[in-house]
This record gives C-alpha cells, sequence and structure tokens, in this order.
C-alpha cells in the first residue's frame, strides 16, 4: 500500500511515529502480511526512540506471553513518559 511505502521510506530515517505505524500494520495484517517479528522490531524502534504508545504495547506483548518483570519496565518507562493507559 501507499502508507505502507511511505512508513517504511519515514522509519528508515528514524521517524518513531512511522515506526509504531509499522508495528500495528505488521500486527494487524494492515496492508502487509502479519509478521509477529517484524511488528516487534518496529515496535522496539518506536519506543527506544521516546514512543510512548510503542513503549506500551511492547508492555502488553511481554505481558501476554508471560514475562511480567519485563512488561512492568515497559510500563514504568511508558508511565514516566506521560501515558496514562
Amino acid at each position: 500500500s501507499v502508507a505502507f511505502e511511505y512508513f517504511t521510506k519515514a522509519a528508515e530515517l528514524g521517524d518513531t511515529g512511522s515506526h509504531h505505524q509499522l508495528s500495528c500494520m505488521y500486527h494487524g495484517g494492515e496492508g502487509v502480511e502479519k509478521d509477529e517479528r517484524k511488528k516487534i522490531y518496529h515496535a522496539e524502534e518506536a519506543a527506544i526512540g521516546g514512543h510512548t504508545e510503542a513503549r506500551y504495547n511492547l508492555g502488553m506483548y511481554e505481558g501476554c506471553k508471560g514475562n511480567y518483570e519485563r512488561a512492568v519496565k515497559h510500563f514504568i518507562i511508558s508511565a514516566k513518559q506521560g501515558h496514562d493507559g
């Protein structure tokens, strides 16, 4: 899709919001095939860059996988960045 192409280009330039959008696209299979590995890669890139929602989503992912310590660490960072979820 055109959106996927633009998000990919922007992510390559370091845009955290685009990394987050790509993660969401890979999660839901929106315009791309679902891909867990790519979903996590883009979520991590966004989170490292300070994207609060991506950090929160990583916490949810880790919690669902039973990695509760990692989940809590993500949630704490996300909360310190202002996420109120």
